[in-house]
């Protein structure tokens, strides 16, 4: 109320200079704070690119699972008990290295009466052969006396009855020689027989081991102390952990980029960050009826690190076409998001969500969506956060 007197008590002619002043300079103040707010900061040292279309190779892309070059199912040879297993799972073992023994008191049995039986043969085959050259030395005498009696006989000095006599001794030498011939021969025959007898029960005996095919490591076990073996029943499944292959389906359509032969480049999700390169070595000869794809096989590199049930994709060149690509130091990711500082009309950044492809050998991103050609994007971001921010070139 005082204040309002005292301009009441002003003259006219000074009040309205006052209120123009005083109203200019609030409304200067009020333009200078918007000022100070809408003047972006300026970033230093961002690096500016113009997004452009290059030309890259065509790659033809197929999921897979890595598999062991060589895989054998180990099974027993013949039923029996199994007395004890040796290995474990994920265990290595060397090629003949026993895996698993089963009772051998039957076949070792069986094994002992083949050798007996083989010793048996082998004496009547020596005494057959004794035999044999008693005969042919009693055959030689009757032969040998024969033929003094047919001389005798010619000069007329012998009877015919001791002649007929002679003569008989000497078909009966003769006789007896055949006879021991044949018994020398049935002999010989029992020797093979009991021989291959005995063979066969020491072979027999000898799968009582479950040996390693080769060296590598024993990815599974089925077998239990105790349970019963049968002929062709899995046990173990070893696998070789020397190479390995790439497994994986492509569409028919798509088959003739991966011809034996081809290399193509191979990435596995355990092993990050890191390309593989794998050699087709086995093309399947005709499609899947029911999924329309062709198998594939990939010969992987030697690595300490690789193993089987791994998952991997491999990429097959095929062609060229035309692509956008990104250095990767330029997308920023946000959680599950993807961006670029894109460079907007008023030269200010803004962070924008894109959509990315495939990583190039060479470290480059494909972009499919999200920034188009000709637009400038924010190279060399790093950490800083450069939205609503001008870009400056010096440091």
């Amino acid at each position: 109320m005082k204040i309002r007197r005292r301009f009441h008590r002003l003259p006219l002619c000074l009040v309205l200079p006052l209120a123009a002043a005083l109203v200019s300079a609030l409304a200067g103040c009020s333009h200078d704070e918007r000022t100070a707010e809408a003047t972006p900061q300026t970033a230093s040292g961002v690096e500016l690119r113009e997004a452009s279309f290059q030309t890259v190779p065509g790659q033809i892309e197929a999921p897979g699972t890595v598999i062991a070059a060589r895989t054998a199912e180990v099974a027993a040879r013949t039923m029996g008990t199994l007395e004890a297993v040796l290995v474990r799972e994920g265990q290595a073992v060397k090629a003949g290295e026993s895996l698993a023994r089963l009772d051998d008191r039957e076949l070792a049995a069986r094994a002992g009466a083949a050798r007996s039986a083989l010793e048996g043969a082998l004496a009547g085959r020596a005494e057959a052969i004794q035999g044999g050259a008693a005969a042919k030395a009693q055959a030689e005498v009757a032969e040998k006396t024969y033929e003094r009696f047919v001389y005798l006989r010619n000069q007329k000095s012998v009877a015919p009855q001791e002649f007929d006599e002679v003569e008989s001794r000497r078909r009966a030498a003769q006789a007896a020689l055949a006879a021991a011939g044949e018994r020398q021969k049935q002999a010989d025959a029992g020797v093979e027989r009991a021989r291959a007898e005995a063979q066969a029960a020491e072979t027999a005996s000898s799968y009582t081991r479950i040996v390693a095919p080769f060296t590598g490591i024993v990815s599974r076990r089925m077998a239990e102390a105790g349970s019963t073996a049968m002929p062709g029943m899995p046990l173990f499944v070893v696998e070789d952990t020397s190479r390995f292959q790439l497994r994986l389906q492509l569409e028919a359509s798509s088959a003739a980029a991966a011809r034996t032969g081809a290399v193509a480049r191979v990435r596995l999700d355990a092993l990050p960050g890191r390309d593989l390169e794998g050699r087709v070595v086995e093309v399947e000869g005709g499609a899947d009826p029911a999924s329309h794809t062709i198998g594939v096989r990939l010969e992987l590199p030697a690595d300490a690190s690789i193993r089987s049930g791994l998952f991997g994709r491999a990429w097959f060149r095929n062609g060229e076409r035309r692509a956008l690509l990104l250095p990767q130091s330029a997308v920023i990711r946000r959680g599950q998001l993807a961006g670029v500082y894109v460079l907007d009309s008023s030269g200010v950044l803004r962070w924008r969500v894109v959509t990315l492809g495939q990583t190039s050998p060479e470290g480059s991103i494909e972009l499919l969506a999200g920034l188009g050609a000709g637009e400038k994007f924010a190279a060399n971001p790093g950490e800083r956060d450069l939205d609503g921010k001008r870009a400056g070139g010096g440091q």
